[in-house]
Parts: structure tokens; sequence; C-alpha cells
């Protein structure tokens, strides 16, 4: 990283230099590459949770909701930043990462998505590999489906944006696949800001940073822009059979279109929990995001 240290302006309840005496670095290798987990691990019994961040942010985004969660004993693993691949490239990368996991800690492994990692982690649950259950915010989607192309149409300035480029980018990319495509101007992190003034002031410092984070990706490739409405899923959303778990945003992104999808989904074991907050409540609310994601494991293991 460019700035070790700089993530330790994110935590909101945490000393960030306690967070920093727990964490550890693993390794695992994907499409000849080595990548790292960012770890907070004790005991290779207790459950294992993995965290995949969503678009432009690296793994320290997510360091302080770790943390809570493997303070109530489990283990708490963040993939990298998802770094401008296509979806389908992501899924080779998040699969490689659960067998890496699954060969060392002999346990139960939840597999938490926010945004775009909330795309990937609900297409390796439609994939049907194994992991024991999955939960989404900010997410996810059938991505090549119109009623997620026209909701994302409509999301705000953003989606307003997204109406007028999007078919100029779908000529572009046949010609120019690694054409750099800023993210702010399909995803800009000021406009999903919540609206509420609790978490108003936690999330414009919190935006403020990001923007100024030299780790943070600011552009990705065509490709991997397009990726994001055209990668088909693995099977159709009835066929789902893991236990999977929405957490909804009543202010964040597309939270009507998610209220769809979840009706529609085929896991018999399936929960949406709506929250009083906005698109960036898992990281300036971690103690509550972390409790609904324990809360939900526990549900899992009680039906077990």
């Amino acid at each position: 990283m460019k700035d070790i240290n700089y993530w330790k302006r994110y935590p909101v309840l945490t000393d960030p230099d306690k967070i920093s005496q727990a964490m550890n670095i693993e390794t695992f290798s994907s499409s000849g590459k080595l990548y790292e987990l960012l770890s907070f691990a004790g005991e290779k019994d207790s459950p294992c949770i993995i965290i995949a961040p969503g678009s432009g942010g690296h793994a320290f985004v997510f360091a302080e909701l770790a943390y809570l969660i493997h303070k109530k004993g489990y283990n708490a693993f963040i993939m990298p930043k998802q770094g401008g691949f296509t979806i389908n490239e992501l899924l080779v990368r998040h699969e490689d990462a659960v067998n890496y996991l699954r060969s060392k800690y002999k346990t139960d492994l939840h597999f938490y998505g926010e945004g775009l990692g909330g795309l990937v982690v609900f297409y390796l649950g439609l994939k049907g590999i194994e992991l024991k259950s999955i939960i989404c915010e900010n997410s996810p989607a059938i991505l090549t489906e119109p009623a997620f192309h026209k909701a994302m149409k409509k999301d705000g300035r953003a989606g307003k944006r997204r109406a007028i480029l999007l078919p100029f980018f779908k000529l572009l990319v046949k010609i120019f696949p690694s054409l750099p495509v800023p993210i702010r101007a399909y995803l800009a992190w000021h406009e999903i800001i919540d609206t509420d003034q609790r978490n108003n002031e936690i999330e414009k410092k919190m935006v403020y940073a990001y923007d100024h984070d030299p780790d943070f990706d600011k552009w990705y490739p065509l490709k991997a822009v397009m990726s994001l409405l055209n990668t088909k899923p693995p099977v159709s959303v009835d066929k789902l059979s893991i236990p999977t778990f929405f957490i909804l945003a009543t202010r964040g992104l597309i939270p009507n279109y998610f209220r769809d999808l979840f009706l529609r989904l085929g896991a018999r074991n399936k929960k949406l929990e709506e929250i009083d907050g906005g698109a960036f409540w898992m990281v300036s609310n971690p103690d509550k995001s972390s409790e609904a994601i324990i809360n939900w494991i526990k549900q899992i293991n009680k039906k077990s």
C-alpha cells in the first residue's frame, strides 16, 4: 500500500491501534498470482466470515467491522480490493479464497459482500460452492435482467449519468475494452451519504477520506464496468439453495429492486432485514452491522 496508516481514520468506535494489534496478513493463490487476506483469526475451529469490499475500496475499509466480528468469537477475513477485474474473473478469485480458507480452517464459512463484493458473493451462491451462508448488503442483482438495468438508471444523479453513458459504453467496449472509466461516473460516493443526521456527519468525513485515499481505485477498465451489466448468472434465482441474508438500507441503493429480488429467491432459509440507514451503514455503524451478521449466523446454527 502507498500509505499503510491512512486507513486509521476510518474506524468510528475502536482505537485503530487495537485493531492493528489483532490483524495479520494471509495469502492465497489465484490465476497464478498471490493475493492478501486481511486476517483476524483465533481458534481454527471458530466459524469464519469472509468480507468482500465494494467498488474502489480496499480491505482496510472493513477493518473495524472485521475486528468487531472477531471480538465476538469469530474468525474474520477481508478480501483485497476488486482491482478492475470482470465479474467472472472475480468469481474465480473469490472461490480460490474460499478453497484456501476451507483447507486451513475446518469449520463453517460465511461470505459477506457489500456492493460489487455482494454481486460476486451472490453469484458464488448461485454457482453452488460450499458455504454455510451468504450475506449481501447494497446488493445483489441479476446483472443481465432489465429490471436491474431500469433500477440503476433511475438511481438518483448517478442513475441519470448511467442512462446517458451506457449506450456509448456498449459501443466503445467492443473497440476499446481497456479504456479507463472513472468510478465516480457511475458511482459517486458523495451522492450516497445518508441524509439522516445521526450518520450524515460521520459519513461525510468518511467519504472525504475515501476521495483522498491513495490506495483506493479511482478508475476501472470499461470491460470490467460493462461486466456489471452483462454477466449472466450461473443459474436462475429460483435454483438458489444456500441460506441467504439481505441487509437492506432503506435510504441506500435501489432498495425496491433488492426487495423484489429477495422475494424471487429459491432458498428456503432466507432473511431480509431492513435497517434505518444508507449505503454506508455497514461502516458508519459497524457495531450494529456486526450484530446483524452474527445474529444471522446464530439463526443459521439453530436450524442446522
